[in-house]
């Protein structure tokens, strides 16, 4: 599992770079052929947006994959993922969905790298998964507008993001210490990866059923005595999400 996070590392970074300098080539004939490898990583960007946005309950309302920037002759490959009533949303939505380019992208890479290097198949499917490798280097970097949503939506809730980071360094390292699928025999190495992904994200769900069943039982018991009441981080946070919500409607978010 250490690998997998080795290997999100080594996409960011790389991403960054290869970025850095897709944005500084000049010379015409590198820059017609990067634009069109861009443009596909453009919309594996977009598409993980949209897909793994909608996986963990954030509504999406269009997608959009330019080639051209709007209104302009200029070939700048590029895209958007509207969110309508963002504010209803909390910090691990924001978060996986911001960063879901960079998951999806990562595990896509690890394919193509089984099939250029383990995979016996004809040489023009490992060209193409090598031009393939190289769009998801330039669309796996989560953008600005993405990190600065996941800060908007920590800051309207610390408490309640906190302890939904501690769930997942919690379920992270319980799956660490206790998984092993090693023992199951996968056709592809990425589907290791892919599995233990799935196992925190059960253990996070499980979590936080305990962490509300005990929550309801210390209520129980402290009620007849104390009338005192207790609400779990995600009953507070669920209840101010929707006054916020009610007395001042938010605007839509863009990824």
């Amino acid at each position: 599992m250490i690998e997998l996070f080795f290997w999100l590392f080594t996409m960011l970074i790389t991403s960054v770079v290869i970025r850095s300098w897709y944005n500084h080539i000049h010379t015409p004939g590198f820059k017609v052929v990067f634009n069109i490898i861009a443009f596909i990583g453009v919309f594996v960007h977009e598409m993980a947006h949209y897909t793994i946005g909608s996986l963990v309950g954030i509504k999406k309302k269009n997608i959009r994959v330019k080639y051209r920037i709007k209104g302009t002759s200029i070939v700048s490959p590029n895209g958007s993922v509207n969110t309508p009533e963002f504010g209803r949303y909390s910090f691990l939505q924001t978060f996986v969905s911001s960063f879901a380019p960079l998951f999806v992208s990562t595990f896509l890479f690890l394919f193509c790298l089984d099939i250029i290097i383990h995979i016996q198949t004809e040489f023009w499917i490992k060209i193409v998964a090598f031009v393939f490798s190289i769009s998801l280097f330039i669309g796996s970097e989560p953008s600005g507008q993405d990190v600065r949503l996941v800060g908007l939506t920590f800051n309207k809730n610390p408490r309640y993001s906190l302890y939904q980071i501690f769930l997942v360094l919690l379920s992270g390292l319980l799956v660490w210490l206790f998984i092993d699928l090693y023992f199951i025999a996968l056709p592809f190495e990425v589907l290791y990866y892919i599995e233990y992904f799935l196992f925190v994200v059960l253990f996070y769900y499980f979590l936080r059923s305990m962490f509300w069943i005990f929550g309801k039982i210390i209520k129980g018991i402290s009620g007849p005595y104390g009338k005192s009441t207790i609400s779990t981080p995600k009953n507070l946070t669920r209840k101010r999400r929707l006054k916020e919500f009610k007395k001042q409607k938010e605007k839509e978010a863009q990824w």
